[in-house]
């Protein structure tokens, strides 16, 4: 099959949807398949198909903006039948992959869309003051109205969620990693919604299970953001260890507004590394060193690649958001609440009963076929297939201008 993917975002920031991408990518084409990946890009040039300049990027988020103009539109026609394109499967909700889903409409081929969060949340005056612009800038991006449902409390929050309801409502067939976001989607109405997991196709060695001799120790990846909570984790890991007499280790990886703050927590407990951003092979080397993987999230994430990445490694998780469930079967170990006294009992109790670290390893161990890519693939082409059929009496539409 001859796939093009879809995203608005830089592929070379660091964040799960970046690597959902590339892990798909490799998945297919291992299996047999023509990728194409259609994004747009600082410094274009031909590696992954077609890379295409943005209009401008929005400082503070380095979200790139293209407006789904006609003249795009028409590129992008041009360029799904010269490559013979069977599907295309958009990954973002902005103005690249309206005009791609239009593109694909006019060329009458299938389109997908893995929604990779309906969670957007905002914090500060500033969001809320510039939402009335946001939303007419927004539409001129996409080139069509944004829906109004009230998906959240807050204004800009609520227009984000739109933003992905208004292009999830255009696809033939919605891909969701997770159920309770899939859930989400059908009560906001969208009808044709498939849980896929994102996977994990590549690893640079055989994973190992943990050695329960090791020393605990425990690792938080993640951007250091409010959302991901990490300041939250580090109060629970210093009050763990004052319980636990220093009984265990934690690092700490990733970049964000929060990680001055949390290096001053930290600061002066040799028991915790705050190591800032690192590079993909950094981390699985880190993973492979932990016992744990802790996620502390909550009501935000749709389904981590975090979770994926530690049971590709036979690593449990430690999570407190009781809707994170894909992959966590036998390798999740649930807090009772997701503040810090509750993390920090998980922790103790982990620490004090580590045949619970090795029943969690061996637990990744049977839960990583969730993520693997040849799971991956077997459901995605179900998708495509669906697609190709519920699409058909839906092709040939244009934007429709705000």
């Amino acid at each position: 099959m001859r796939i093009a993917i879809v995203s608005d975002f830089y592929l070379d920031y660091v964040g799960g949807l970046q690597t959902s991408l590339r892990e798909q990518i490799a998945a297919l084409e291992e299996a047999g398949h023509y990728v194409r990946l259609i994004s747009l890009a600082r410094t274009p040039g031909t590696e992954y198909g077609l890379e295409l300049t943005p209009a401008w990027t929005v400082p503070g988020v380095l979200l790139p903006v293209k407006g789904a103009t006609p003249a795009l539109i028409a590129r992008l026609v041009e360029y799904l039948r010269a490559e013979a394109i069977d599907v295309v499967h958009v990954q973002t909700e902005f103005g690249l992959a309206h005009a791609a889903v239009s593109a694909a409409h006019e060329v009458g081929i299938p389109t997908v869309h893995t929604v990779h969060t309906f969670y957007w949340q905002s914090r500060g005056l500033g969001p809320l003051l510039v939402a009335p612009i946001m939303r007419a800038g927004l539409q001129y991006v996409l080139g069509r109205r944004i829906s109004n449902l009230p998906l959240a409390r807050r204004a800009p929050d609520r227009l984000l969620r739109n933003v992905t309801l208004t292009l999830a409502l255009r696809a033939d067939t919605v891909i969701s990693p997770s159920a309770h976001q899939g859930d989400d989607l059908r009560a906001a109405g969208v009808q044709h919604v498939v849980v896929v997991p994102n996977p994990i196709s590549r690893s640079p060695r055989p994973a190992q299970l943990l050695d329960p001799s090791a020393r605990p120790r425990f690792l938080w990846v993640g951007r250091c953001e409010p959302e991901k909570r990490p300041l939250v984790f580090a109060e629970a890991v210093l009050d763990a260890l004052a319980r636990t007499g220093d009984g265990f280790d934690v690092d700490f990886v990733g970049d964000g507004a929060e990680l001055a703050a949390l290096r001053k927590l930290a600061e002066g407990h040799p028991s915790i590394t705050v190591h800032g951003g690192l590079g993909h092979d950094a981390v699985i080397d880190l993973m492979d060193a932990a016992s744990v993987v802790a996620l502390t999230s909550f009501g935000f994430d749709n389904q981590p690649m975090t979770i994926a990445e530690a049971s590709s490694r036979y690593r449990g998780v430690l999570y407190c958001d009781p809707k994170l469930r894909e992959g966590l079967a036998q390798s999740g170990y649930l807090a009772t609440a997701p503040d810090a006294p509750a993390l920090a009992d998980a922790l103790v109790d982990l620490v004090t009963h580590p045949e619970k670290l090795t029943a969690l390893s061996t637990g990744a161990r049977a839960d990583s076929v969730t993520f693997s890519g040849e799971t991956y693939v077997r459901r995605v082409l179900a998708v495509y297939e669906s697609a190709t059929v519920e699409g058909r009496p839906r092709r040939g539409g244009s934007a429709s201008k705000p």
